[in-house]
């Protein structure tokens, strides 16, 4: 799972053509994440830059255009 989602970062950063990938993540995965963006960094030279919070929230925020390029939901119902 995790080189899946190293694979995702790295998608996203040569899509959006940045130094920097936005990326949301649901709240109960915050220490997975902090080894995930540390591995995506070292292997890359890109930075994720990760914002924690709620899978509905963020499901809001990107519906109303929020400037994330990955979200790591909780639940895949939500997102769906």
């Amino acid at each position: 799972m995790v080189r899946r989602l190293l694979w995702a970062l790295l998608f996203a950063a040569g899509a959006a053509g940045a130094a920097q990938v936005q990326v949301a993540v649901a709240a109960n995965m915050a220490a997975p994440m902090q080894k995930i963006a540390a591995d995506f960094a070292r292997a890359s030279g890109h930075e994720a830059v990760v914002v924690l919070g709620s899978t509905g929230k963020f499901h809001a925020q990107i519906r109303s255009g929020a400037p994330f390029e990955v979200l790591l939901a909780a639940d895949d119902e939500t997102p769906a």
